[in-house]
């Protein structure tokens, strides 16, 4: 079975990407910036521990994206999860019978044309059809222009994974639909861009949001001292160069994407234009690929110190998207 209607459209980000495939075969198309931005899709998320691989682990995309943009655009949501395999394969199955294009959570390392052995669970995926015949599911997942078949045996270790950074997460699957009416556009904007202020400002655990981009930043000098050995102390600088400008970002982590939405938005609501949030976060995406470059240089590199001017880079960035983000609260109504 492959949904008559499923168009993939290949964008850089994986979560957003699914979420604009789903809402498409149901009948409202969004680009993927639009997608991402009414999912309050910046986060940033800071790890430090002995146990993970790297020690340090960032990653730069709102977690809850899918939920927040169906709550913005009054879409209906059903979120599952299932322990057994055979119930949770029936589940997005019956979805695909029923026209809804299911989003699932999978880690990536599972998926075999990533070609990866590292860990990374929460990756979202839209799945189009499957054929069990031929023991085959077909997903649209990120910029790859063509639909990607998978065995169905690798699909179920991708969904049961327990790896980082989530561990476990039920096999979890979205069942988007479109929303009854069509949204006030303005409305839903700046309902997007309050909730992205909120989110990112409040939390004050060092783990999330601006407070977790500035520990980063005020830790970032202890890198290379607190890393377990030095092949370790060249992971983590080359897993933060990926986790900024691979992995599905869009480069900038993911802050090029979110500027491309609020260029979009600024059609809908005077105040993105007026305030230049979109250069501002150009501006803020530039600054995040100067960083990813200078971590790659350093994992090529002995990595033994980090350069005054990379301290002082991740310093600015937390300071700019602090000031922005402050503003979006200000001045959004």
């Amino acid at each position: 079975m492959l949904l008559a209607e499923f168009v993939h459209r290949p964008g850089v980000h994986c979560g957003s990407t699914a979420l604009a495939d789903a809402l498409q075969v149901r009948g409202l198309g969004l680009s993927e910036a639009m997608a991402f931005g009414l999912g309050a899709g910046l986060g940033f998320y800071y790890l430090r521990s002995p146990a993970l691989s790297p020690t340090f682990w960032i990653q730069g995309r709102h977690w809850p994206l899918e939920e927040t943009a169906c709550e913005v655009l009054g879409a209906p949501l059903r979120v599952c999860t299932s322990d057994d395999a055979v119930e949770a394969w029936a589940g997005v199955r019956e979805a695909l019978e029923r026209g809804l294009a299911p989003i699932l959570s999978t880690d990536l390392r599972f998926l075999p044309y990533w070609k990866t052995s590292t860990p990374f669970t929460g990756h979202r995926v839209v799945l189009a059809g499957y054929d069990e015949g031929r023991d085959v599911a077909w997903l649209g997942d990120t910029d790859r222009p063509e639909l990607q078949g998978v065995p169905l045996a690798d699909l179920e270790r991708a969904r049961a994974s327990r790896g980082q950074p989530l561990g476990y997460t039920g096999r979890l699957w979205m069942e988007v639909d479109a929303p009854p009416r069509m949204p006030v556009w303005k409305d839903a904007v700046a309902d997007a861009l309050r909730r992205q202020a909120r989110h990112m400002l409040l939390a004050q655990d060092g783990h999330s949001g601006i407070s977790a981009l500035e520990r980063f930043s005020e830790e970032l000098p202890t890198w290379p001292d607190a890393a377990r050995d030095d092949s370790d102390r060249s992971w983590c600088f080359r897993f933060a160069y990926q986790s900024i400008e691979k992995r599905g970002t869009g480069g900038g982590n993911f802050r090029l994407l979110y500027a491309r939405f609020l260029e979009e938005a600024g059609r809908y609501h005077p105040a993105v234009e007026r305030f230049r949030l979109d250069s501002r976060m150009r501006e803020i995406a530039s600054s995040w690929t100067r960083l990813a470059k200078s971590f790659k240089d350093l994992s090529e590199g002995n990595g033994e110190d980090v350069p005054r001017e990379v301290a002082a880079l991740a310093r600015d960035i937390a300071r700019d998207e602090r000031r922005l983000l402050e503003d979006i609260a200000a001045r959004i109504s």
